[in-house]
This record gives C-alpha cells, sequence and structure tokens, in this order.
C-alpha cells in the first residue's frame, strides 16, 4: 500500500510538473486549433469569445492538465502491465509479451488515426457548414471559446476511440461473450443503426453524415474480416 501510494504522488507530481511545463502554450494551442478548424476555412463572419473574466484562463489552465495526464499515460500502462504480469494473467488467458505489445501499439496507431480523421476532415467540414447555415440566416457566428475548444476535443477523442472498433469486436469474440457469428449475423442491422447514429450525432448536411458513417461501416467490415484469422474457428460460423 505504502508503494501505492509512492507511486499515486509520483504520477501526480508528474502531471503537475508538465502541466506548469505546457501552460504558456496553451494560447498557441487555442489558436493553432481556430485556425485549422475555422479560420483556413471560414475565414471571415467568425469571432471566438469569452464571457467571463477568467474563462480563457482556466481553459488554458484545463488544457495544460489534460496535457499533463496524456504524458503521464505511457507510465500508468507500464506499471499496470507490470502489475497485470505478477498476477500470471498471461498464463490463464494465453497472452504472451508479443501479443500485449502489437495490441498495444495497433490501439495507439487506431486511436491517433480516428483523432487526425476529426480534427483534420470532419471537423473542418462540420464548422463550415454551421458557420455558413448561421450566415445564410443572417447570424453572426461568436462562439465562447471554451464551447468551441471542448466540443472539438471531445469530438476528437471521441473519434480516437470509434476507430478502435476492430479489437473491440475482435477481443469480444476471442473472450466469447459475443460469439462471431452474432456480428456477421446482424450486419445489415448494424449498418442501419450506424447511420442512425450518424445522422443524430451530426449536421443534417448528407456529407458530413457520410464522414461520420461510413468509416464506422468500413471499420465493421474490417472487423469481421481480421476475425476470419484471429478467432478461433470453432467460434466462427461460416458465411451464407
Amino acid at each position: 500500500m505504502a508503494r501505492f501510494k509512492k507511486g499515486i504522488l509520483f504520477l501526480a507530481l508528474y502531471v503537475l510538473i508538465i502541466a506548469t511545463i505546457s501552460f504558456p502554450f496553451t494560447g498557441m494551442i487555442i489558436e493553432r486549433m481556430r485556425d485549422d478548424l475555422i479560420i483556413n476555412v471560414v475565414p471571415d463572419s467568425f469571432h471566438l469569445i469569452q464571457t467571463q473574466p477568467l474563462e480563457l484562463m482556466m481553459l488554458e489552465l484545463k488544457l495544460s492538465f489534460i496535457i499533463g495526464i496524456l504524458a503521464a499515460l505511457p507510465i500508468v500502462f507500464f506499471y499496470g502491465y507490470r502489475y497485470l504480469s505478477r498476477l500470471k494473467l498471461g498464463q490463464r488467458f494465453k497472452i504472451n509479451k508479443l501479443m500485449v505489445v502489437l495490441v498495444a501499439g495497433l490501439a495507439v496507431v487506431l486511436f491517433l488515426v480516428g483523432c487526425a480523421y476529426s480534427y483534420f476532415l470532419m471537423l473542418p467540414l462540420v464548422f463550415q457548414y454551421l458557420i455558413n447555415s448561421a450566415t445564410d440566416a443572417g447570424v453572426a457566428s461568436n462562439w465562447r471559446v471554451s464551447d468551441f475548444v471542448n466540443f472539438a476535443m471531445l469530438t476528437t477523442f471521441v473519434f480516437g476511440l470509434v476507430f478502435e472498433l476492430p479489437l473491440v469486436m475482435n477481443a469480444l469474440a476471442r473472450s466469447g461473450l459475443v460469439p462471431a457469428e452474432i456480428f456477421k449475423k446482424y450486419r445489415r442491422h448494424m449498418w442501419v443503426i450506424i447511420l442512425i447514429v450518424a445522422a443524430l450525432v451530426t449536421s443534417p448536411d448528407v456529407i458530413t453524415q457520410v464522414m461520420v458513417g461510413v468509416p464506422l461501416i468500413i471499420f465493421y467490415e474490417i472487423s469481421l474480416f481480421i476475425m476470419r484469422f484471429t478467432v478461433p474457428k470453432a467460434k466462427v460460423a461460416p458465411q451464407a
């Protein structure tokens, strides 16, 4: 327990140090987000504003701690892996170190690809649609800086998680919690659900809905294909 407390204290101190170092640069991060997502797409008729005296400062403080937490994640994963190794879970579930490294690396790559897709492709189109729609209606677009940054970060983070779909589906199938044949049997149902979700969480224009729904369907199909090689034959039903 004493070692655990020391570890928590070390992580908290590490996050605080990284947050302190990164705090002076958070203003440039916000400015870069504004330029990448909006100004380069819709240069006119848009302003970021703050409606409270400390709104921008609190946002920068929040960003600095997020950076600190992200910087601490590799340490958390390392010590978490060491702890699980002591429990010998790998022997119980037939998981070797190489598999752990490959899965962890693939998870990081998929997450980064999802974040990049959201940040560089989807969000600029979404913001362009929203601002142009407001302009056509004679409404000026003056967004709170905290709302803009929070929305952009949350959307990017969610898409990073969404792109983990192949790993999640394979984990469920390999563990037997959800048989692989279930994913295949209800494939078309999942397509409909994905398109409905894409329509609900995006703006009404078809382009944005397609940019959300199509990647999810593609990843669903990729997951089914990967299952042919990763899930034991006994757990995979033959395709019709």
